[in-house]
């Protein structure tokens, strides 16, 4: 199979690496996505190191091809957002296309899976839940939040699945 990584700007975004790893250690092929905020978190570079040439930040980068989010979106077989931020939620909820991850996502076609990661105050806030409802409405598929400490030390639902967790469920539909 040939995914796409969408990594948005939750502290989660550090965890990503080890979601690219398992599907590259199982024969996946993976492109990289990331937003502004992400690449606040992370470093590209990170990511590049283990995927070299398949790493993205911008949607109009010096020397790379104008049409990115078509041509990705042609070449892979599965979307993965994780982590999945408010921000990006709520842009592929109301079909905003203002970056590269979001722009790749209204040309995507094919199979979308989101893993929301967030403090659970903003996870659940009500236009938050309305977005998250309005994806899995339009056949999006969205891995349940997990429960445990978050970043401001409190405990509650709000952080990136586990690795496995989000592997099996990208595998588990045999359509893939």
């Amino acid at each position: 199979m040939k995914l796409i990584l969408g990594v948005s700007g939750s502290i989660g975004a550090y965890k990503a690496v080890d979601i690219m790893r398992v599907f590259q250690k199982n024969n996946h092929e993976v492109s990289v996505v990331m937003t502004r905020a992400a690449t606040r978190i992370i470093a590209p570079l990170t990511f590049e190191t283990f995927s070299p040439g398949k790493v993205y930040h911008e949607l109009f980068a010096a020397g790379q091809d104008p049409l990115l989010h078509i041509t990705l979106s042609k070449e892979n077989d599965l979307l993965l957002v994780a982590p999945a931020t408010a921000n990006i939620i709520g842009k592929m909820a109301n079909g905003i296309a203002d970056d590269l991850l979001s722009t790749l996502f209204c040309a995507f076609f094919k199979r979308v899976v989101v893993a929301p990661a967030m403090n659970t105050h903003m996870l659940e806030n009500p236009a938050v839940t309305d977005n998250i409802a309005r994806l899995r409405g339009r056949g999006i598929e969205v891995i349940e939040a997990a429960q445990g400490l978050l970043a401001n030390r409190e405990t509650g639902r709000g952080r990136l699945p586990d690795t496995e967790t989000i592997y099996r469920h990208c595998l588990k539909i045999s359509s893939v």
